[in-house]
Parts: structure tokens; C-alpha cells; sequence
């Protein structure tokens, strides 16, 4: 037989619906409780619209030349985009840009219709807008004020926890706890309603409910495209903080790159003017030197030298080029207070130091626009400049490790150069002189036009004045709220319903001490069920007096019947004791019914009463036991027809008492006479029923047990202890009864949690 873990009754649709027929009225309860508080969180929760639009990204080119933006970083950086991107997803999404419209649109106040749990939150038509003058304290606590407009001047504000209740002026300053606030009328607004309300929160309370209720996502992997969502139980405010959102971060988009175009053309304006200065000092010198030594053309023996000066000349001018913008950048970056950003479309040309000027122009570009709510004391900011001062010293390295390798590449266009200027020295001196002249003129002439160029580039790309993202759909609200989503508050209600119950049920007999199961039974022992005994509330114990007797106890007996029928060997007589653990579980009453409903199918049968010390069968079938019984066949040594006794109930049924009750009882079962008498009953009787004593109390019942065919075990709905299963497991594995099978007695099939038992107890009169 397999055990309670294997079958999982307890999770079994045919017990769910067993627990449900049983306790119908607690489901319907519950059901009703819970689908109650369904519509009534449904008619009371605020109702919040979803309000959605769609924007695309583009990442800010790394120069203000939109043709040049991959130059410093090739084809790379252009692969590179899409992760440029995700951060402006994360920038959307970032605590400061939701504080910058918080601040702008004074979100942590709220005026409401109404007051309590019905007021309903309002927008343009308020009739009224509240603006804090002056903060009292560093944290605001949540706090609701009710108001009553009295006329277009005056107005009533209370709060009970603060104690406040006082009639003002619109326009008037009032002075709160926590606040001191004004209350304007909102021109050409009729108030319809007298009643209405407002709340003040803090800032960081404000922005932490608009990030709970908002969110920007990619529509696509493939695209560039951000859906931004927000639920808000205004749909007119939802769509203005939306659109809000949007347009603050393409406004910031725009001020980050001013600042950063500034900053690059103050650059460039002041290397024009040293470049120009230097320039302007070459050309002097040279003029001088012509001058002064009559010069008025270069030989043509030296043009074929000169051409290949100027190929090594080229070289070496562009690595002065880069050393001098790397000893500009060095003096720049070298002025700790200077918070200036450096332009990368200036910077060299290094990879690692690319990112480290990344990073360190984005903490000056943060610590801007910090510094706008912040002092330069404030943690926030000193924690920016430490990490401005780490950014910059690791610049600093990397234009050092820089300038060495320039200087290493210098020093072989040096070599080269050398050796041309070896060859050029064998030409007059004058011609050499006048080629060093057009070398410096040259290189002062393409910093300056290079200088001049960038300066256009960036003053064209300050007159662009567009953010690079754009607004694909405007913030728009659905006509109906979105949450809370009524049918699956219902499903949830109705399912907390059916599992309050299943749970309450469940939890009561997993910590009942009695069985009221089959689960309670099979999940501790694997010894066979084969008999229910139906609850009787009779007060007459012979239920079985006629051959057609109809109730539930009745036909209970009839099933037990064909169970023995199909368990016992029909073909010779058959003995059976039945047990229990304790008295009051019904064996004796057990043995008595079964002995009658085996003889009504026309079998001998006679039953032994061997409770010798508390024996109940003959008083219940209303002979005394004082008569001939099994302690005179023992001790007198009588013959077996004269302690044997025929039933007035039923011809085929005979009964042995227990004769004079005996303190060695124990002694009289192990007498050979027992079994003696048990072969003498098979000669004359199909069926020996045994009637012994609670094998929970005494041993008498293991000494009889050796001398039956079978044994039946009476457990008692709602009366044997689950701990008393154990007797039977030790029975069978220690004591090695292996014929023993369980008879529940007294079940309330109505009530019980039993399978259904028996077809024919659905039928017939159960009185």
C-alpha cells in the first residue's frame, strides 16, 4: 500500500473539492469577505493614468564638428554609438534630472477635491496654488491641510496635527510649523466645491514617488528609440511631468554642450594669439636676415636638398605641433583651480588618454551643474573635485608618457634631419639659413591655420543651437486609469478566498491531535484501510436486528463484509480479533455487528469474549457474563457445548462470554486450552470472532493475535490519537503481525475528510 507522501492527498484535486463540499459555508464566507474587499480597494484606490511618449537618442559627437566626430576615435567610436546611447538612456533616468523638474514644477505640493481618503487630486482647474516662502525645518514631514473656501479673499486651513485651524487672506503670508507658505487665487477659476485640500512633502520624497511610477526603455535592441511610461493620478499633470522630463534633458543636453564649446573656442582664441605672435616674430627675423645679407633668391643647386628636407621637415613639424599643444595641455591641467573643460578635438592623439579626458571633462560638466545647487563645501562637490584631482593627475601621467614617446620620435627626425643638414652645409651657408626661416614660417603658419579652422568649426557648432536627441510623440494619457487593474484584483481576491479557507482547514488538522482522515492514517502507517464505520447516534448498540436494515452504520458492514469475503479463504473456517489501542474506540461494538451481518449471509459464527479483564460484549448483547464462559472452560475444565451460547438476535449467530472476571488473565490466554478451543470452534463455526482487550493497555491481545487468521485494528474518528498509529506500525514490523488491517469507527461521512466509501450508502433510510 502506498504511503500518504506518495499519493499527495493533500494536494489532490478530488481533496481539494472534499475540503470544499465539507466547509462550503466558510469558502462562500470568505469568498464574499475577500471579493468585498476587492471592489471596495478597487472603489477607494487611487486611480493612476499611464502617460507615454517616445523620444530618440543620438550620442553628442566627441568634437562640435559633427563631420569630425569619429576623427579622434575612428571607425571604433562609431561602433561604440550604441553604448554612448545607453548612457543617455540612464541619464533619463537619473535621480537629477527627476529633481530638476520637481523643483521646477514644485511637485512635492499637491492640491486635492475634497479631503480624506475620497479627495481626488487636481490640476489646472484648481481654483487655488500654494508656493513655500520659507522652510523652518531641514526635513519635511508629509502633512495634509484641509481648506475651505470662504470668498475670492479668504479661506479657512486646518490641520488637526498640527493644531491648526485658521481663517486667512489669499495672497497672505501663513505661518506653519514647519513652513511659512502663501495661497494664491488662481484667476478666472470658479471654486464649485467649498471643500478641498493640499499636501506638502519633502523634495527627495516627491522625487522617489515620481521614479517609482516612471520609467524609460529602449523599444528596440536595433534602435535608438526610448519609450518613457509614467503613472500619475492626474492624466493632464502626468502628461505635463512627462513632457517636462523631456524637455529638461534636451535643454541639458544643450547647456553641456555650450559649455564645452565655450571652453574650446576661449582655448583656441588664446593659442591664435601666441601662435600669431610667434609667427609674426619668424617673419621679422626673417625680413632682418634678408636684409641684412642682401638675399633676394635661393640657389638652384639646393632645390633637390631642400626637397627632401621638406619631407623630414613635414614629420618633424607636426611632432613639434603635437609637443606643443601636449605642453599647452600640461600648463592647463596643471592649474589645480582650474575647472575649464578641455576640448577633445585638441587633445592628442593617445586612446587611453582620450578616456581620462572623457571622464575628467564629464566631472567638470558634473560638477557644474551641481555647483548650481551646492556650495563648494557641500560633500558632494568635494567628493567632485577629489575626483577631478585623481582624473587630472592620471592626465598628467599619460601626456608625460606621451611627450617621452614624441620626444624618442623627435629625436629620430632629428637624426634624419642631421644628415640632410650635413649635406646642406656643403651648399653657402646663407641658402641653409634662409631654409631654417622657411621652416618656422611654415610651422607658425600651419598651427595658425589649424588654430583658425578649429575656431570656425566650433563657432559653427555654437550657432547649431539643437540638442542631438529629439521628441518622436508628445506625453499622452489613456482615458481610463490604468491602475489599479480591476479584474486581476478580483482574480487575486477570489483566489485569497478559496486558499484562506484550504489553509484555515489544512492548518486545524495538521495540529488536531485525533485522526479525521484517511490522510491522517495513511501518512503514518501502510497498513490497509478496509473497513469505514459510519457515525450512530443510537443509543441501542444491535443495529444489525433485521436482514434488510438500511443506514449508513448498516451498509458499512455490509462493505466491511465483502472485504473479509475477498481477503479470507472462504473455503475453511476463519478466525479474526479485533483490537484497539484504548477503550471507548469501539471494537467490542465492532465485533458484536460484524458477527451479526456475517451470520444474516447464512455463516456460522460465534464470538469469544477474551477481554477478560473489563469484558462489555455480554452486557451489551444483555446476558450475564457471570454465566459458563471462557475463565469456566479454563480453570473448571468444561466441555466446549456448555460455555456456548446461541444469539436470541440470530440463529446463526452463538456467543462465549468471558466468564468471572480473573486476576490472572494473562495466565488463562496462555493456556493450551485457548487454542484447544479455538480447534474445536472450527469444526462447528464458519467465522471465530475474538473480542480482546486494547492492545494499548494490555498485552493480552498479542497472545491472542497467535491464534487468528486476522486482525482488525478499530481506530475512532475524532477520538484515537495520531501517536497511537504508532502501536500498529510496531505490531507489524516488531512483533511481525503481517495479518492486521484498520477499521475506522464513528465517521461522519458528511463532515470527515474520508473519501467516499460504498455505493449503496447513497441510497436507503438513514434514520
Amino acid at each position: 500500500m502506498k504511503t500518504y507522501s506518495e499519493k499527495e492527498k493533500n494536494i489532490s484535486f478530488s481533496y481539494f473539492f472534499s475540503q470544499l463540499k465539507q466547509n462550503w459555508y466558510l469558502y462562500a464566507i470568505s469568498l464574499i469577505i475577500f471579493l468585498g474587499l476587492g471592489y471596495t480597494y478597487n472603489w477607494l484606490a487611487t486611480k493612476y493614468y499611464l502617460t507615454s511618449s517616445t523620444m530618440l537618442l543620438q550620442a553628442q559627437p566627441i568634437t562640435p564638428d559633427p563631420s569630425s566626430q569619429y576623427a579622434n576615435g575612428g571607425v571604433s567610436s562609431a561602433l561604440n554609438l550604441p553604448d554612448n546611447v545607453k548612457n543617455e538612456g540612464d541619464v533619463l533616468r537619473s535621480r537629477n534630472l527627476i529633481k530638476e523638474v520637481v523643483q521646477d514644477m514644485r511637485l512635492n505640493i499637491k492640491t486635492f477635491s475634497g479631503t480624506g481618503i475620497l479627495a481626488s487630486e487636481i490640476y489646472q482647474e484648481s481654483p487655488f496654488s500654494v508656493q513655500i516662502l520659507r522652510a523652518k525645518v531641514d526635513t519635511l514631514k508629509k502633512m495634509n491641510y484641509d481648506i475651505s473656501i470662504i470668498d475670492n479673499k479668504k479661506l479657512t486651513i486646518s490641520n488637526e496635527d498640527e493644531s491648526v485651524s485658521k481663517t486667512v487672506f489669499f495672497g497672505k503670508p501663513i505661518h506653519l510649523p514647519q513652513y511659512d507658505i502663501v495661497i494664491f487665487r488662481a484667476p478666472g477659476i470658479t471654486a464649485p466645491e467649498s471643500s478641498y485640500s493640499f499636501q506638502i512633502v519633502s523634495e527627495d520624497d516627491a522625487i522617489i514617488d515620481i521614479q517609482n511610477n516612471y520609467d524609460a526603455e529602449f523599444v528596440d535592441k536595433s534602435t535608438t528609440t526610448i519609450g518613457l511610461t509614467l503613472y500619475y493620478p492626474n492624466s493632464k499633470k502626468g502628461e505635463a511631468i512627462l513632457q517636462n522630463i523631456m524637455s529638461q534633458y534636451l535643454v541639458d543636453n544643450i547647456d553641456n554642450k555650450r559649455r564645452i564649446i565655450d571652453s574650446t573656442i576661449n582655448f583656441i582664441n588664446s593659442r591664435i594669439a601666441s601662435v600669431e605672435g610667434e609667427l609674426n616674430n619668424v617673419e621679422k627675423n626673417y625680413q632682418e636676415y634678408r636684409a641684412n645679407n642682401s638675399i633676394a633668391d635661393i640657389a638652384e643647386q639646393s632645390r633637390v636638398l631642400e626637397g627632401n628636407a621638406n619631407e623630414y621637415a613635414n614629420k618633424y613639424q607636426q611632432q613639434k605641433i603635437q609637443l606643443s599643444i601636449v605642453n599647452d595641455l600640461r600648463n592647463r591641467l596643471s592649474e589645480s583651480g582650474n575647472r575649464q573643460v578641455i576640448p577633445s578635438s585638441l587633445s592628442i592623439q593617445n586612446a587611453s588618454f582620450a578616456a581620462s579626458l572623457d571622464q575628467y571633462n564629464s566631472l567638470l560638466t558634473q560638477r557644474a551643474k551641481e555647483r548650481l545647487s551646492y556650495t563648494d563645501t557641500n560633500p558632494v562637490i568635494v567628493n567632485l573635485d577629489q575626483q577631478i584631482e585623481l582624473v587630472r593627475h592620471n592626465l598628467l601621467e599619460s601626456i608625460s608618457s606621451y611627450e617621452k614617446e614624441m620626444q624618442l620620435n623627435t629625436a629620430g627626425l632629428s637624426n634624419q634631419n642631421s644628415i640632410i643638414n650635413s649635406s646642406i652645409r656643403q651648399a653657402p651657408e646663407k641658402q641653409r639659413t634662409v631654409m631654417d626661416f622657411n621652416r618656422q614660417q611654415d610651422l607658425k603658419h600651419q598651427l595658425y591655420i589649424y588654430l583658425l579652422q578649429k575656431r570656425e568649426e566650433a563657432s559653427m557648432a555654437q550657432a547649431a543651437d539643437m540638442p542631438y536627441s529629439r521628441i518622436i510623440d508628445n506625453a499622452k494619457s489613456t482615458k481610463a486609469p490604468a491602475k489599479p487593474i480591476k479584474p486581476i484584483i478580483y482574480v487575486m481576491t477570489f483566489f485569497l478566498g478559496l486558499i484562506v479557507p484550504f489553509g484555515y482547514v489544512n492548518a486545524k488538522n495538521i495540529f488536531a491531535s485525533k485522526i479525521n482522515s484517511d490522510a491522517d492514517i495513511e501518512k503514518q502507517t501502510d497498513v490497509e484501510i478496509i473497513g469505514k464505520i459510519g457515525h450512530h447516534s443510537m443509543k441501542n448498540n444491535k443495529l444489525l436486528d433485521a436482514p434488510h436494515h438500511q443506514s449508513i452504520v448498516a451498509e458499512s458492514f455490509r462493505t466491511l463484509r465483502t472485504k473479509l469475503r475477498n481477503i479470507l479463504n472462504s473455503d475453511q473456517s476463519n478466525v479474526i480479533m479485533v483490537t484497539s489501542s484504548v477503550n471507548g474506540e469501539g471494537k467490542t461494538f465492532l465485533t458484536w455487528n460484524l458477527g451479526n451481518i456475517l451470520a444474516l449471509s447464512e455463516k456460522k459464527v460465534v464470538l469469544i469474549e477474551l477481554d477478560l479483564r473489563k469484558p462489555k460484549l455480554s452486557s451489551m448483547i444483555g446476558i450475564d457474563n457471570k454465566d459458563f464462559g471462557f475463565s469456566n472452560y479454563v480453570i473448571d475444565d468444561l466441555d466446549v457445548d456448555s460455555i456456548i451460547k446461541p444469539s436470541a438476535l440470530n440463529s446463526n449467530l452463538s456467543i462465549i462470554s468471558s466468564g468471572p472476571v480473573v486476576v490472572n488473565a494473562s495466565e488463562l490466554l496462555l493456556s493450551y486450552k485457548l487454542p484447544q478451543l479455538i480447534n474445536e470452534l472450527k469444526k462447528k463455526f464458519d467465522f471465530i470472532i475474538l473480542d480482546s482487550s486494547p492492545i494499548g493497555l494490555v498485552s493480552d491481545a498479542l497472545i491472542i493475535q497467535k491464534q487468528a487468521d486476522m486482525t482488525i485494528y478499530v481506530c475512532r474518528h475524532n477520538y484515537t490519537d495520531k501517536a497511537q498509529i504508532d502501536i500498529i506500525n510496531d505490531l507489524k514490523t516488531k512483533d511481525n503481525v503481517d495479518n492486521i488491517y484498520l477499521v475506522v469507527n464513528d465517521v461522519n461521512f458528511a463532515k470527515a475528510g474520508y473519501t467516499g466509501y460504498g455505493y449503496g450508502m447513497g441510497y436507503g433510510n438513514y434514520n
